[in-house]
C-alpha cells in the first residue's frame, strides 16, 4: 500500500496517506456533523461543523497512534519499519521483516488494540472530569468538547474490539497466529490455521450483512427466520 500524501516522520517511521483515506475522512466528518446536529441542534451550523472536523482530525491522530504503537514495538523487537500508511480500511505498518518468534508476533499484534483502549478510556475519563455522566448523558453530551471526547472514547474502544476479531491479518488474527505458533512451534502451520480462521470470520460477517440487508418478510418466506 503506497502513500500518495507524505505527512512526515516519527521515530524514524514515514507517515503517509492513501487517497482512499480522504473519502473515509469525509464520510466520518459528515456522519459526525449529522449526529451532533441531531442531538444538539441549538449549537448552530458553525459550532457543529467545527466540532465534527476537529473530532475527525483527532480520530485520525488516534488511528496513527494505534499503528505507530505496532511500529514502535516492532522496532523494539529488532524489526525494521519503513512506513505507516492510512487507507480506507484503517492503517498498515510496512515492516520489512517477519517476526522471528511467537512472542514478538503477539506483542506486535496486541500493542495497537491496547493503545486504542487506553485512548478510549482516557477520553471518557476526561469527559467525566468535565461533567459528563454516562448514566444521564451517554449519547447526548451537552457541550462540543464533551461530544468530541465521548465519541472518541467509544469509537476507540470499538476500534480495539474490531481489531481483536481473530481474522488474519487483523490484529486479532496476528495474535491468534502467535498463540498457535507458540503452541505448535511451527510458524507455517500457525499462519495457515490463522488464515483459515480469518476466511471463516470473513464469510460469517459477510453472511450476517447479507441476511440483515433483506426485509423481514423475505427471510420469513424462505424459512430463514421465524
Amino acid at each position: 500500500m503506497q502513500a500518495q500524501i507524505k505527512l512526515g516522520t516519527i521515530f524514524g517511521v514515514q507517515l503517509g496517506l492513501h487517497f482512499s483515506w480522504l473519502l473515509i475522512a469525509l464520510l466520518v466528518t459528515l456522519s459526525l456533523a449529522g449526529q451532533f446536529s441531531a442531538v444538539n441542534p441549538e449549537w448552530g451550523g458553525g459550532v457543529i461543523w467545527t466540532t465534527a472536523i476537529v473530532t475527525g482530525l483527532l480520530f485520525f491522530v488516534a488511528v496513527i497512534l494505534h499503528e505507530l504503537t505496532h511500529a514502535v514495538v516492532a522496532k523494539m523487537r529488532g524489526l525494521p519499519v519503513r512506513s505507516i500508511t492510512l487507507f480506507a480500511l484503517g492503517g498498515v505498518a510496512l515492516i520489512e521483516k517477519e517476526s522471528g518468534d511467537a512472542a514478538t508476533e503477539f506483542w506486535m499484534g496486541i500493542a495497537g488494540p491496547i493503545m486504542s483502549v487506553a485512548i478510549g478510556f482516557l477520553c471518557l475519563l476526561a469527559a467525566a472530569g468535565l461533567g459528563w455522566s454516562p448514566e444521564t448523558q451517554i449519547m447526548s453530551p451537552t457541550t462540543p468538547v464533551l461530544a468530541a471526547l465521548v465519541w472518541l472514547g467509544y469509537i476507540n474502544i470499538v476500534l480495539a474490539i474490531f481489531n481483536m476479531i481473530p481474522g488474519f491479518p487483523l490484529d486479532g488474527g496476528r495474535i491468534l497466529r502467535a498463540i498457535i505458533w507458540w503452541i505448535t512451534g511451527n510458524v507455517d502451520r500457525a499462519t495457515r490455521i490463522a488464515a483459515r480462521v480469518g476466511q471463516f470470520v470473513a464469510v460469517f460477517l459477510l453472511s450476517g450483512a447479507f441476511f440483515n440487508s433483506f426485509p423481514e418478510a423475505v427471510l420469513v418466506g424462505f424459512g430463514l427466520r421465524s
